[in-house]
């Protein structure tokens, strides 16, 4: 692998499995069981469902597709979930996912590898920054949701977990 592709993998990695898992398990810590399941509207997800379809989407598309774990999705089932699921059981799932997200990116060899997904990209790096920029979209979502319901909550966490988890040049 050429030096830009493993520093590019090595940031996706890093992000996928880091820094924005941190960013999701320090917004669920500070909701209380109500709030984690509380939606703006019938049409919008709560945290929780957020959490649940980020778990059942990595699952399919870079731990099932890349990195070959079985794995069968219920994505209505992400969203039509009114809670509360446990706590820790929602965490247990999307830490395993994370888990396996790891794993899933140490099989990547080949950036310019032929996509998993065939129909959307055309090389295995599409469906990484794909994935990520969909991670990244729902995280948003769960900060931004989290902050209105916890005012101050959530104060500098983009820039710890950047420092802490690696995101950033140490």
């Amino acid at each position: 692998m050429s030096e830009l592709a493993a520093v590019t993998l090595d940031a996706v990695r890093v992000r996928i499995t880091r820094v924005l898992p941190a960013q999701v398990r320090g917004a669920v810590e500070k909701l209380d069981d109500k709030q984690l399941w509380w939606r703006p509207n019938e049409k919008s997800n709560s945290v929780g469902n957020l959490v649940l379809h980020l778990s059942g989407s990595l699952n399919l598309y870079l731990n099932r597709m890349i990195g070959g774990f079985p794995y069968q999705r219920n994505r209505d089932a992400e969203f039509a979930e009114r809670g509360p699921v446990p706590r820790a059981e929602l965490l247990r799932t999307f830490d395993d996912m994370v888990a396996k997200a790891g794993k899933s990116l140490d099989k990547v060899s080949d950036l310019m590898a032929p996509a998993t997904d065939q129909e959307k990209n055309n090389y295995v790096i599409e469906d990484l920054i794909g994935i990520l920029t969909h991670v990244a979209s729902h995280v948003g979502q769960i900060l931004w949701i989290t902050k209105s319901l916890k005012e101050g909550s959530l104060d500098e966490l983009w820039m710890r977990t950047h420092k802490h988890e690696g995101g950033w040049k140490k």
